[in-house]
């Protein structure tokens, strides 16, 4: 009869910790920043010197020698060179284009001299895979498109970019400054205005401020008071967190990094802090 009561006391104890075990939220786990088409179409803003050796000459199908003429999956495009660049069949290459659209609008004050500061940009517009080796250089197929391949589209030894992980966790929207890492996000791909999730965004911050792919950094906007508040104008506000973005990539002066969460629409300018 003891024994029977012990078992069930001892079963009776044990039912509430498995319970309470089995509630327990299980740890989160990482997932990828961003997808392989992001990640191969970010752009990037570098100050180092970007080879012009090997171009987009032309394309099939242009009789006309048209040179907005565009080529997209499946076109075949002629590349040239104007070194010594050795073409080999199945060689890939990833073309680039300054990216011109960064300058066409301004969105706060100080945006172009942001961006200059940082160096030159660059667009990702496709890549292409050789498919013949002639004496006048090279026919590629297009295997992937960011957008539309023009002629004197520039095309560099195709490198695949890692994608980083990160845990999602709840945002906290009115942090104490950490002490850490502050920047800014000087501009974004496109030249988008209103940024949401999934949006590729160039920080000021680089190789020279320690920043590393897989970072993640809080995007924060400093609250002002009404301007019909005179006296308190110049106070001292907190800072409230709008999103979160990952740095997929890291030049000298800059990073590319993608907006993984957003409480609103995120606007150029807008601060960043290391988490």
């Amino acid at each position: 009869m003891s024994t029977r009561i012990l078992s069930v006391a001892v079963a009776c104890f044990i039912f509430p910790v498995v319970l309470a075990l089995g509630q327990q939220t299980p740890p989160a786990s990482s997932i990828p920043a961003a997808t392989p088409s992001q990640a191969d179409c970010t752009g990037f803003i570098t100050s180092g010197n970007v080879s012009t050796d090997t171009i987009v000459l032309d394309g099939a199908d242009n009789d006309f020698r048209a040179p907005i003429r565009e080529f997209r999956f499946g076109d075949s495009v002629y590349l040239y060179s104007h070194g010594n660049t050795k073409f080999s069949v199945g060689d890939q290459f990833s073309i680039v284009r300054p990216a011109k659209e960064l300058f066409r609008t301004t969105r706060y004050n100080g945006e172009y001299w942001s961006i200059h500061g940082l160096g030159k940009p660059y667009e990702d517009t496709g890549r292409v895979r050789v498919t013949h080796v002639t004496p006048e250089g090279a026919v590629a197929e297009v295997n992937f498109n960011c957008g539309p391949i023009y002629p004197g589209d520039i095309a560099l030894p195709y490198q695949p970019r890692s994608i980083p992980e990160y845990v999602p966790a709840k945002l906290d929207r009115f942090p104490l400054r950490n002490g850490k890492t502050l920047g800014t996000i000087v501009a974004a791909r496109n030249n988008y205005g209103a940024l949401k999730d999934g949006d590729i965004v160039y920080l000021n911050l680089g190789q020279e401020n320690g920043a590393r792919v897989g970072q993640l950094y809080r995007v924060y906007f400093v609250l002002l008071a009404p301007s019909h508040w005179p006296t308190f104008s110049h106070a001292p506000a907190p800072r409230e967190t709008v999103g979160e973005v990952v740095v997929l990539s890291v030049q000298e002066k800059s990073s590319t990094a993608i907006i993984v969460k957003s409480t609103r629409d995120i606007d150029l300018g807008y601060g960043v802090e290391l988490e």
